[in-house]
Order: structure tokens, then C-alpha cells, then sequence
């Protein structure tokens, strides 16, 4: 995944995951579910160009 910044795309998986938090906190349920699939895609992501640094070394 030539282009993406891994330190950009941590940065942003750690404000998501604090969004979630503030979700949960505030228990409003349609917050949770955004920022819930969104920080589950943004893993995703980040599993991905892992394992493609895996199989290039």
C-alpha cells in the first residue's frame, strides 16, 4: 500500500478510538456505531500494510 503515511494513519486510529470512548461515555448509540466501524476500518487497514511489510522483508 505504497502512498499511506503509517504514522498519519496511527495518529488517526488513536482520535478515533478516543471518538469511541467519548461515544460510549455520552452513550449516544449512533456515534458509537460510526466511529466503531470506522476505527474497525482504519485496523483493518493498518493489519493489512503490516502484513505486507511482513512478506517484503
Amino acid at each position: 500500500m505504497n502512498g499511506i503515511d503509517t504514522t498519519t494513519l496511527d495518529a488517526t486510529i488513536a482520535k478515533t478510538f478516543k471518538e469511541v470512548k467519548t461515544a460510549v461515555d455520552a452513550h449516544n448509540e449512533k456515534s458509537i456505531l460510526m466511529y466503531s466501524h470506522a476505527l474497525r476500518a482504519l485496523v483493518d487497514l493498518r493489519r493489512e500494510i503490516a502484513a505486507e511489510g511482513r512478506a517484503g522483508a
